[in-house]
């Protein structure tokens, strides 16, 4: 006997001694899912109840759990129930667990009731066995489960179409699921009934991945096409360096779960600049073909608000682990700031509030995130506030939130403040001198009893946070003037540190060097002169954002005194004594009227030579009062 009618008459046999009376021969998936709930689940088919539904309070508490993807979902789910309802089918969302987090019923609600088609029941094969739900999570894929497929006899009434929902990582979130009651006709009936619930299901996950994604690179890839498949459309989100770094499920059906952590040169024949470039930074499409096809591809690139190029970004960081800089490099080599991330160290994790301060602009809260990221909090949430930026008005609400109905107008499900979004990480609190004088007073209480309540919300919240705080203002003065709570003051600077203006460092031309290290431009001794010498009033912000248009500015890779903002050239250069001045001036007017006079008065190549862009050279010849032979008069 054949190996292939060997495994037949070993099913019908296993199905005449544990499913008698079944008069259908199953596919493998089917089979395999009797199976499973026979000898590993341990079931009865003939069961005619099974305990599958959890209480009241458990349903909420599982439904807040999930609220963000519910709400998410929410379009899609409403949107399948629209077109199937009308036919009697009853639409279902499940968590990879298989608990209906929502249901759509249609106008019969009490016969879908009875049937388990409710919110809050667990369809999970290891308790209702075989059924749309359990199978097509188990399986990880979309399938119909007709009438007597189901394992258990009381639901083979039942008729269930199941896509599974994947996130962008391609692990499992739920499934959508569309139910009827005694469908008449055969199993392929429901065939257009699981098309539609696999084209929902695949919206939901893109609009999952969009949010998710909603402030990164995202790539769009579609098939060429008179009538492009909507299922088939690509989505990627990509790093800085053009990594994928999440996809949606049509990507890793097309390239296999090894798809994440590679860099878009290996899909497409263009890097992540080429890509910008192509598609004028996100405002065209374009056409490519991929590596693995010669089929064309639409290419959609979708670049976030205020993006910058890696090429174009000032690196002010050395670690790779982290898209923000650590507290070593932060204090780079100036002793003052080494001896006060000495002391920062000290107090991490021994629930120790922090107060920072400094000018603006000195780094306050970049010392904030990497004190953050040094914690054994780093994996929790990083929430900053900053008091001066956000209307009076609105500041309670932000920091304290709100729940559903305390405002007309508000968000109807209400909103958590920033305090309960830190909960198990660390609240960043940015020019606290600016809290108006009653929130000083709620802040100190949720401080000291480490629990906070929400406006409009009748129980308190636990609260486990770490604090830091920062400003710019003379907080001894305001408490003396009384514009600031002194026991707030107290609460809040556990630990005092002050951050140094840029002017007093000195690790000044250090830093300079390491925020240019991995751009491809160099310094004139002039333009250098003129950094080393400045004030710096806005300190490191002011510092990376001239160093930042400086690049773009640069001609040949050569940052130069004219790439520099105006305020900078006007600093007299007291270091060198006028007579030498006057004689560094002769001897490069000479050498530069040499080099003119070598390349016939050419500027490109007498700007080349002299290492030096053409407008610096145009400006040292009006200087020198060096004048072309064919314009002198």
């Amino acid at each position: 006997m054949s190996a292939p009618a060997s495994r037949a008459s070993e099913l019908a046999a296993f199905i005449d001694c544990h499913l008698p009376g079944r008069s259908l021969a199953p596919d493998a998936l089917i089979a395999e899912s009797w199976y499973r709930s026979i000898k590993q689940h341990h079931l009865d088919p003939a069961q005619r109840h099974i305990d599958n539904l959890l209480g009241a309070a458990e349903v909420r508490e599982h439904q807040a759990r999930h609220e963000a993807w519910l709400n998410l979902a929410g379009l899609g789910l409403n949107g399948l129930a629209q077109r199937v309802a009308p036919a009697g089918f009853a639409v279902l969302l499940s968590d990879r667990n298989g608990i209906t987090l929502d249901a759509r019923l249609p106008a019969d609600t009490l016969r879908y009731t009875r049937a388990g088609l409710v919110a809050g029941a667990c369809w999970d094969e290891s308790i209702a066995g075989t059924n749309g739900i359990g199978t097509a999570l188990a399986a990880g894929q979309a399938l119909t489960i007709h009438r007597e497929e189901h394992f258990l006899a009381s639901n083979a009434q039942l008729s269930c179409s199941v896509s599974p929902l994947f996130d962008a990582q391609n692990q499992l979130l739920g499934c959508l699921n569309a139910t009827c009651l005694h469908a008449e006709g055969p199993k392929q009936a429901q065939h257009l009934t699981l098309q539609l619930v696999s084209l929902y299901a695949r919206m939901i996950e893109d609009t999952h991945f969009r949010h998710c994604y909603r402030d990164g690179l995202t790539l769009a890839l579609s098939p060429v096409g008179d009538l492009e498949d909507l299922a088939a459309g690509q989505l990627l989100a990509l790093d800085d360096s053009g990594r994928v770094i999440g996809a949606n499920r049509a990507a890793f059906i097309c390239h296999s779960q090894a798809l994440l952590g590679m860099r878009i040169e290996q899909l497409l024949p263009a890097s992540i600049d080429q890509l910008l470039d192509l598609t004028y930074g996100g405002a065209r499409g374009v056409t490519l073909r991929s590596h693995a096809g010669q089929q064309p591809l639409n290419i959609g690139l979708r670049v976030p608000a205020g993006y910058r190029p890696a090429k174009a970004k000032v690196i002010a960081t050395a670690t790779r682990n982290t898209s923000h800089p650590d507290l070593d490099t932060l204090a780079g080599s100036d002793a003052q700031l080494q001896q006060a991330v000495r002391r920062l160290r000290k107090v991490l994790d021994k629930d120790i509030a922090i107060l920072l301060g400094g000018e603006t602009g000195t780094g306050k809260e970049a010392f904030a995130r990497a004190l953050h990221q040094a914690s054994e909090r780093c994996a929790a949430p990083f929430v900053a506030l900053n008091c001066a930026a956000i209307p009076e008005s609105l500041i309670e609400s932000e920091l304290f939130g709100y729940r559903a109905g305390t405002f007309t107008g508000a968000n109807r499900k209400g909103m958590k403040g920033k305090l309960e979004q830190a909960h198990g990480g660390t609240l960043f609190l940015d020019e606290i001198g600016d809290m108006p004088a009653h929130l000083q007073t709620r802040l100190l209480r949720v401080l000291a009893e480490r629990e906070l309540v929400p406006l409009g919300a009748e129980a308190p919240v636990p609260l486990d946070i770490q604090v830091i705080s920062a400003t710019h203002q003379d907080l001894a003065a305001m408490i003396a003037s009384k514009g600031f709570r002194e026991d707030l003051y107290y609460r809040l600077s556990g630990l005092r540190v002050q951050l140094p203006p840029l002017r007093e460092r000195g690790d000044r031309e250090a830093l300079i060097e390491r925020l240019l290290a991995a751009q491809p431009v160099t310094l004139s001794p002039e333009a250098r002169d003129c950094l080393l010498g400045y004030h710096w009033p806005g300190n490191v912000r002011q510092l990376i954002n001239v160093l930042r248009s400086a690049m773009a500015l640069a001609e040949d890779g050569l940052i130069d005194a004219d790439c520099l903002p105006e305020e900078l050239l006007m600093r007299p250069h007291a270091s060198r004594p006028k007579a030498l001045e006057q004689q560094v001036g002769q001897v490069e007017a000479e050498h530069l009227l040499q080099v003119l006079q070598q390349v016939r008065w050419n500027m490109s190549a007498a700007a080349q030579t002299a290492g030096i862009s053409r407008s610096t050279l145009y400006r040292k010849m009006k200087l020198y009062g060096i004048v072309q032979p064919n314009l002198q008069g």
